[in-house]
């Protein structure tokens, strides 16, 4: 195939890249779960920024990995501890203000992401920085053309990034009629706001740097 006569990456490792992205970004988290409440509390259109947003964000994330910069923030125990800190705090505060918004599109207590603080939101996750760490180990680091190989990488992360929280996005808005109806959407954000800070708080103690 010709991209792999460009970029020195046979069909098998292609596939298998595809899986392992796929599986992380397809499984429920704090992106996809914020999609969701989007969708639902303001419509499809609304998670449009929060999916180019996630795209963006990891996607230079990986870039910025495959050119050493990703193993120079996790190396060093005090800025890995700080981005860590950062992007518990603000899932939490992202977790509070979901669950206090009991009406749909209530802009007062709760409003869509833009494009830049869902990329920022992807920076602020040692999480995303360590999955893109040993994504650019595994596949950008001794390719025979670099460049190509990272635009190759980062592109399919950034389409699967758009597609996964896409697919949530109209999950969530397929819910706002059913929605309507009593204290539905009170308790919903609740919910969501509650499974927002459970990823906080496994992010918190199980993606630490260091711990495997």
């Amino acid at each position: 195939m010709t991209s792999g006569l460009l970029t020195g990456l046979t069909a098998a490792q292609f596939l298998a890249l595809l899986t392992l992205l796929t599986v992380g970004l397809f499984t429920p988290g704090p992106n996809t779960t914020i999609a969701a409440v989007t969708g639902a509390n303001f419509g499809l259109r609304a998670t449009l920024p929060h999916c180019i947003g996630v795209a963006f964000g990891f996607a230079s994330i990986l870039a910025l990995c495959a050119v050493g910069v990703g193993a120079l923030i996790l190396g060093e125990p005090a800025l890995a501890a700080v981005v860590h800190l950062a992007g518990v705090a603000y899932l939490l505060w992202l977790a509070w203000k979901v669950a206090r918004s009991t009406a749909l599109a209530e802009k007062q207590v709760l409003r869509p992401l833009n494009v830049w603080q869902s990329a920022m939101l992807q920076y602020a996750n040692i999480k995303a920085w360590m999955l893109a760490l040993a994504v650019a180990a595994s596949y950008m680091a001794g390719a025979p053309s670099p460049a190509q190989r990272m635009l190759l990488v980062c592109g399919v992360f950034a389409v699967l990034g758009f597609v996964s929280n896409g697919v949530y996005g109209v999950l969530g808005a397929s819910l706002r009629q059913w929605l309507k109806h009593g204290q539905r959407v009170r308790w919903f954000n609740r919910a969501m706001g509650a499974a927002l800070a459970l990823a906080a708080l496994w992010i918190a103690v199980g993606a630490r740097p260091g711990v495997q």
